[in-house]
């Protein structure tokens, strides 16, 4: 008796055991969403609506245009990366003053309620981030949601950030995963940023740091990732935009290269320089806080891509006088960029404050308050930076001599 409770028992606690989750949801019930972009309101008829209803209602000050990529899993079988004429995906748009308030709208709009585990872009218009604490209050719902990865990657629109959901790429069925694969592309060129992951983010601006974010710009069948979006840490706002060229710079300033090309002259003829290793040194004399002295170290060596110039690499003097035309060039593009940040917008993107917390926390624990909250009380604006860049040509690719 005593035996055949016992198996009655097991029987019971294996059932328990196997009856599955009380929360599940079948994937043919998720609305998969890949992508979101952030604007301004577009449409008036919204906002006049919002001010007449419920006159006493909490409202916030700004509202936003949200818009959703949502993946449409039947549309994308075949395993392939051709285009099918069918869309694999779906856009879909509303207004609201909240990021949850604009969930909730969608939720009402769809048969799949949004399912934000497999989120790959944050995209926010630079109308958006050009407020201050912005980007913050909308990174929040991100944030805070427990479905969102932290690895979701975030970037700033020129203008409209949803055109860069609504681009045709012709080797991809989503646009949102055409748009995360050129993010990567920053290990191929040292023109674009490296990508800055939602979670990465999250601590900078928890930091009052300054920073940059990969900037996008949408056309109709293709995007460009290029140059960088400045915040100031303090008011997490948007100070402006840094070029191609001052990206590159930037780049070389915070030892975040992996690869890329310069371009230089030598007796009037174009040759192109690619980096292959590159090695970052900061050396900070806090002698007089007020006026701190860095100097940074770059250190590269490369080979010759390419060379519109008669040159015979065998010759060591050929070489000293490339690896000086490439050192001038470095400093060039790293005196931009400098000369933006300092001058221009005030912002320690570099990393400079950073590298005082940890290696002269003493001095830095005294002038962190006043290092660049703003344009007036800024230290970073009057510090000196001497960079000393240095080019190391270790081969001259497959040939040495050109055809000139």
């Amino acid at each position: 008796m005593v035996k055949q409770m016992l198996r009655i028992g097991l029987a019971l606690l294996m059932t328990m055991l196997v009856s599955g989750c009380w929360d599940r949801i079948e994937i043919n019930e998720r609305g998969f969403v890949i992508g979101v972009a952030i604007d301004e309101p577009h449409s008036e008829h919204a906002e006049k609506a919002n001010r007449l209803e419920a006159r006493n209602k909490p409202k916030e000050k700004q509202r936003y245009s949200v818009t959703y990529q949502v993946v449409i899993p039947q549309k994308l079988q075949g395993g392939g990366k051709e285009r099918t004429s069918d869309t694999s995906f779906m856009n879909m748009t509303s207004e609201g003053d909240t990021m949850a308030d604009i969930e909730r709208q969608m939720t009402a709009r769809t048969s799949r309620s949004p399912y934000f585990e497999h989120l790959k872009i944050i995209i926010i218009s630079n109308k958006i981030a050009e407020k201050k604490e912005n980007i913050g209050h909308v990174l929040d719902f991100f944030l805070r949601d427990q479905e969102i990865r932290r690895s979701t990657r975030v970037l700033v629109s020129d203008g409209e950030a949803r055109r860069a959901l609504e681009v045709v790429p012709s080797n991809e069925k989503l646009p949102v995963m055409y748009i995360h694969s050129v993010t990567q592309n920053s290990r191929r060129t040292a023109r674009m940023l490296p990508e800055t992951k939602l979670g990465d983010l999250h601590e900078l601006i928890l930091d009052r740091n300054g920073f940059a974010l990969q900037r996008i710009i949408g056309g109709s069948n293709e995007v460009k990732v290029v140059g960088a979006a400045v915040f100031r840490g303090h008011t997490i706002t948007m100070k402006g935009v840094l070029g191609s060229e001052e990206t590159e710079g930037l780049n070389l300033l915070t030892g975040k290269v992996k690869n890329g090309i310069l371009k230089a002259k030598l007796n009037g003829n174009m040759f192109v320089y690619e980096m292959a290793r590159v090695k970052h040194r900061i050396h900070a004399d806090v002698t007089d806080p007020q006026h701190i002295r860095f100097m940074i170290k770059i250190d590269t060596e490369g080979f010759v891509k390419e060379s519109l110039a008669p040159l015979n690499m065998m010759d060591k003097q050929v070489i000293r006088q490339l690896e000086d035309k490439l050192s001038q060039e470095m400093k060039r593009m790293t005196r931009d960029a400098i000369n933006k940040l300092q001058k221009q917008f005030k912002v320690d993107a570099i990393g400079l404050g950073s590298y005082l917390e940890k290696n002269h926390y003493p001095v830095w624990k005294d002038i962190a308050g006043h290092w660049d909250p703003n344009d007036e009380d800024n230290l970073f604006s009057r510090c000196t930076i001497d960079v000393q860049p240095h080019v190391q040509l270790r081969r001259a690719g497959t040939i040495n001599r050109t055809f000139h």
